[in-house]
């Protein structure tokens, strides 16, 4: 953003600060309802989980900060690592290209993430169980993305625009990393800190836990199987599978990985553990299969990460799945559709009405998108 939201784009100094303004304002906007659909959705799973809320923040936390330390730690980030449409800025008018371009950083996991302390908000505001409380959380990231262009406020020409692009590349990743790594130690000693102050743990939190860890992961897998088709479809041809099961396993793997998270909404958790412990004894299987023909290492396209992993993790990283939803399994007690999901209340009034704006401005940007491209297969 810093070469499409400087001063060199608008031609003067009060048009960019009114671009920057838009921009910092859809990113808020967006930021907040992004953290208002995860408390909706935290709480669909049973969130807040008490004691249990506290310890996956600080775990998180930790985890995220000991990636910063140790950069080998490939704890993965979930992200589309994929850059905003350029074509917005000549499609649209400047305040709604400049807005446009906020919204779609304020997600954050819709573009590239350097660093996992946006993952470990969105655990926080998932785990609060309160759309409000999410909204809250999550906006001032989106704040700080959409206020970063600023840095360009000294752009007057193109070529200022790449050298402070180089400059910002090359500036020392090490220090970044540092900043975040004490920043997310910070936010797991406060969330440890809290735990002396809890109340009792609920019987029920760990297993409805449980199923929320089960319910996101495969949501995950699902989403950037989805996202990455072709990425996924690579992952499958280097299988060496069968064409028909390939054929199929395109889109029927993804759609029978979100028959979890689906499970788990619905209130049936222990149909989802039941699923999910079948799917990974079918992914272990044909790890293994591959592994006899490849050796150590096989095709993986589990989480939109690396393209290959290590036989044995990927077998370690199935136990251990199967052994959460073994737990849900024979822990967790089914529920009504939906049983834990809170009544709205007056103050879920506001990101209720940011999540609406958000769906309405993504379903206009969808409609134009679409006219124009028509209007491109005309000519």
């Amino acid at each position: 953003m810093a070469e499409s939201i400087a001063p060199v784009v608008y031609g003067d100094r009060r048009t960019w600060r009114a671009a920057l303004a838009l921009h910092a304002a859809g990113a808020t906007l967006a930021a907040a309802a992004w953290g208002a659909a995860l408390g909706w959705a935290g709480s669909a799973l049973g969130a807040p989980w008490g004691v249990a809320s506290l310890l996956l923040v600080a775990v998180a936390g930790a985890a995220y900060a000991l990636r910063e330390v140790v950069p080998a730690f490939a704890l993965p980030i979930p992200q589309a690592r994929r850059q905003v449409p350029d074509w917005w800025r000549t499609f649209f008018s400047w305040p709604a290209s400049a807005a446009l371009y906020g919204a779609g950083l304020g997600v954050g996991f819709f573009t590239y993430l350097a660093h996992g302390a946006l993952v470990v908000v969105a655990i926080g505001a998932a785990a609060g169980g309160r759309p409000s409380l999410g909204a809250v959380v999550l906006a001032p990231f989106g704040l700080a993305r959409g206020l970063s262009p600023g840095v360009a406020r000294s752009v007057t020409t193109a070529d200022d625009g790449r050298r402070l692009v180089d400059r910002l590349a090359a500036s020392a990743a090490g220090r970044r990393r540092l900043v975040n790594a004490i920043g997310l130690g910070v936010v797991a000693a406060a969330a440890l800190a809290g735990l002396a102050r809890a109340r009792p743990p609920d019987p029920g939190a760990w297993s409805r836990l449980a199923a929320a860890a089960l319910a996101l992961t495969f949501a995950w897998a699902a989403v950037a199987k989805l996202v990455a088709r072709r990425r996924w479809i690579r992952t499958l041809e280097a299988q060496r599978l069968p064409s028909p099961l390939v054929a199929v396993a395109i889109s029927g793997v993804p759609l029978a990985e979100l028959l979890v998270p689906a499970f788990v909404m619905l209130g049936l958790p222990r149909a989802a553990a039941w699923w999910a412990i079948l799917l990974l004894v079918a992914f272990t299987a044909t790890a293994l299969r591959a592994a006899r023909e490849r050796g150590g290492t096989v095709p993986c396209g589990c989480f939109g990460g690396r393209d290959s992993v290590d036989v044995r993790v990927a077998a370690a990283r199935n136990a251990l799945l199967a052994g959460i939803a073994a737990f849900v399994a024979a822990i967790a007690s089914d529920a009504p559709l939906l049983g834990h999901l809170t009544r709205p209340t007056a103050g879920d009034a506001l990101p209720a009405t940011l999540v609406a704006g958000g769906i309405a401005v993504a379903v206009a940007t969808s409609w134009r998108a679409a006219a124009w491209l028509r209007r491109g297969s005309r000519v």
